[in-house]
């Protein structure tokens, strides 16, 4: 059962983050603006190539030594540069004029970037030891969770000042924008549950995700998946619940 929600749900979130994110890079095509083009490389880049690497050389076991180990850290880098145009589209659509997030996005760009290297270490020239094999094993989840986390916070936190502001009969606009919010902050809560799940497991001393809990990160990459399909692509039934109103 936990195999086919796992396929299920990951599929699901391969496809979506793969299909939304052309998308997104062909309207940035066309608009030539930062906001669309950051969020579809990171769907891109994270959702559907980074994570399908990983799946195949470390959960699906499809590929031989050593090629496991490339494409592990192919996997990596590729999700930890998608979670780099993340931060960035949160700091440039929530916080522009932000010193402080300026400051924590080239943190966390750093920080990945570690991951990276540390990634290099562990996975081709498998060395488990020191501060490579350290960096290898904890800073790329640490880093695409505290991406994903600040991602979240900010619609999440958007679309609750929406309410509040109708709660007082102060008009908030288009009601698809503040509903978008709350997809976007929700689907990428999941995923930054799905990294503190993996870093959980890593301090119980398993270097993969327990079969135990596979069910519950089907659970939210398929969550993820829907609500970023609805967030960027809903179709027409969805949207017209929003014209009614």
């Amino acid at each position: 059962m936990a195999d086919l929600l796992g396929l299920i749900g990951f599929g699901s979130f391969l496809v979506v983050s793969l299909a939304v994110g052309l998308r997104l890079l062909w309207l940035a095509r066309r608009t030539r603006e930062l906001p669309e083009l950051a969020i579809g490389l990171d769907l891109v880049l994270a959702g559907a190539v980074g994570y399908a690497l990983l799946l195949a050389a470390e959960s699906l076991r499809l590929l031989p030594a050593p090629w496991s180990g490339w494409a592990s850290f192919a996997g990596v880098g590729s999700i930890s540069l998608g979670s780099v145009f993340l931060a960035l589209f949160s700091c440039r659509v929530f916080r522009p004029g932000s010193r402080l997030a300026h400051a924590a996005l080239g943190l966390l760009a750093l920080w990945l970037l570690l991951g990276v290297f540390g990634s290099w270490v562990l996975h081709v020239e498998g060395v488990l030891d020191g501060a490579g094999g350290w960096l290898g094993r904890w800073a790329p989840n640490l880093g695409l969770a505290t991406a994903y986390a600040w991602a979240s916070y900010e619609p999440l936190r958007y679309h609750a000042l929406l309410r509040r502001r109708a709660r007082i009969g102060i008009a908030t606009g288009d009601a698809a924008v503040a509903n978008r919010m709350l997809l976007w902050g929700a689907g990428t809560a999941a995923i930054a549950a799905i990294s503190l799940l993996h870093l959980f497991a890593q301090l119980f001393g398993h270097t993969e995700l327990p079969h135990s809990l596979v069910g519950v990160v089907s659970l939210l990459a398929l969550t993820a998946a829907i609500t970023q399909w609805l967030a960027f692509a809903p179709p027409r039934a969805y949207r017209r619940r929003f014209a009614r109103s």
